[in-house]
Parts: C-alpha cells; sequence; structure tokens
C-alpha cells in the first residue's frame, strides 16, 4: 500500500514534440513493484515535480492499458516548472505522486455512441481514452472525435491520427489556421453544428472554460440529455488532495470528486464554467 502523499521516483525513457510549446514525456517508476501496481482511469492526474521547483497536477495521457509499464504526461510550458520540465531529456529523474481525482468510467460508455470533444491543450485528457477504446475497452461503441484548436503548430498527436481514423472518426477544425491548411476553419462549435449526432449518444467535453457552454448548448439543440454529458474542470487542480481548498465548487472539490463530472451534477453551481 502506497502513501498517497509520498512522490516516488520516475525516469524519462522517452521525450517527443508534440507542438510548439508540449513535449510527451514517457516515464517509468524506479522502483518496479510501484509500476507493475500503477493503475489510473482516463481522466484522472498526478502531480509531478523537482526537487527545488515545486510540483502541479497533469493529466495523465498514455492508455491505462500500458500503466503496468509506463504512463505519459503531456507538457506545456506555461511557468517555471513546466518550463524547466520541458528542458529535461531521456535519462532525467523527476518526482510524480498519485494518481488522484475521479476519472472517466468507461463501462458507462459501453454499447452507446461516444462522442469526444476536445479544445486546445484540453485534448490530452481525451487521449486515453482514445487509446483505451482502440485496445478494445469500450465494446460496442461507436466513437466520433471533436478537435478544435487555434492552428496547425498547436495541434496535438498529429502523428496518430491516421490510427484512430481507422476505427473511429476523427473531425479536426482550426479557428486561425495557415493558408496551407485544407481542413475545416472556425470553431468547435460550427464542427457540432454540421454533424449528426444522436440523442443517445454520451459526450465527453474537455477544453478551455469559456468552450463548456456553447459546446453543451449545442449538444442540447441535438437533444443529447444532460445526464449524458460528461466534463473535466481539470484547470481548477491545485494540490491533488482537496487540503488546500483552491478548487472547491460547491459541495465538491475537483481534486477528490472529480476533475470529471456529470453534468446534470454540477449545473447548478455558479460559476462552474
Amino acid at each position: 500500500m502506497f502513501n498517497i502523499y509520498q512522490t516516488q521516483s520516475a525516469k524519462i525513457i522517452s521525450v517527443d514534440f508534440e507542438s510548439v510549446d508540449t513535449k510527451l514525456l514517457r516515464l517509468k517508476f524506479l522502483d518496479r513493484t510501484r509500476q507493475r501496481e500503477f493503475d489510473f482511469l482516463p481522466g484522472q492526474f498526478v502531480q509531478i515535480g523537482l526537487p527545488g521547483w515545486g510540483e502541479c497536477p497533469i493529466s495523465l495521457a498514455s492508455s491505462s492499458t500500458q500503466a503496468k509499464n509506463y504512463f505519459e504526461l503531456a507538457i506545456r510550458g506555461v511557468g517555471k516548472l513546466t518550463n524547466r520540465l520541458l528542458e529535461l531529456e531521456k535519462g532525467d529523474l523527476v518526482e510524480v505522486r498519485g494518481p488522484y481525482g475521479n476519472g472517466f468510467d468507461v463501462d458507462l460508455f459501453k454499447d452507446k455512441p461516444l462522442l469526444l470533444i476536445g479544445g486546445g491543450c484540453g485534448f490530452v485528457p481525451l487521449r486515453p481514452l482514445i487509446n483505451d477504446y482502440l485496445a478494445g475497452q469500450m465494446s460496442n461503441t461507436v466513437l466520433q472525435i471533436f478537435y478544435g484548436c487555434q492552428n496547425e503548430e498547436n495541434l496535438l498527436f498529429k502523428k496518430e491520427y491516421h490510427l484512430w481514423n481507422r476505427r473511429a472518426e476523427l473531425n479536426v477544425i482550426l479557428e486561425k489556421p495557415s493558408s496551407k491548411w485544407a481542413g475545416q476553419k472556425g470553431l468547435i462549435t460550427d464542427l457540432l453544428k454540421n454533424w449528426k449526432i444522436t440523442a443517445d449518444s454520451v459526450a465527453v467535453i474537455v477544453g478551455p472554460p469559456v468552450m463548456y457552454r456553447f459546446v453543451i448548448s449545442e449538444l442540447k439543440k441535438k437533444k443529447v440529455q444532460e445526464e449524458n454529458i460528461y466534463l473535466s474542470l481539470e484547470r481548477r487542480m491545485y494540490c491533488g488532495l482537496g487540503v488546500c481548498q483552491h478548487c472547491a465548487i460547491g459541495p465538491y472539490y475537483v481534486c477528490q470528486d472529480g476533475p470529471v463530472f456529470r453534468w446534470a451534477d454540477i449545473k447548478g453551481i455558479g460559476g462552474v464554467i
């Protein structure tokens, strides 16, 4: 039994560039027993840190089916710690604790049409769901992926799109693409307006908070039920344990009760999105 407060040393076993400001780190705990027992749900997060630099919450970005072998984190440079993490190389060590939070229960998505709707860097927590789907974790599910981003330079996981399209339907739209972009232009709500979505669909939304209200409005126009709309409030996370109360919304602590919530359960909380 591992202490949830105790950090564990993890080694970087690979580093991949994903966009102009984001790298994908693949990590493995030095403690082999810890790695073998490591498990998580898509949507959960860990705290990653460096001695003298502090720590921050980062959503897990890899398939849960590979958790006993490694885990991946997409790091975007937005502050001192994350920019320092971007300087690390293969073989370097970091400190990790977790996983924390309430993730996506994939059993709820079986036998139903599933919509994954991501915006910008908020698309990261959806990658585990996609890869779990490709690994056969959601039987009899039809998967549609909607991804909105600012431009080509900020698109994440581009090398994987051809794999996703083999078994799912991937739709990408850019707000400010270059003249070379041959795909769709606009906001992610423009995608939803023009796509056929069945009323029995389950929708998962992750992205900037300003996006949520407009996406939920479009889904309701398509008759998607509020109890079938899930969203992640990952941007409210802080200490990971609900101790600092930075993440409090109404009666909930995002670090403990979330970051994944059903819209029907939190829609009445003022300022939640």
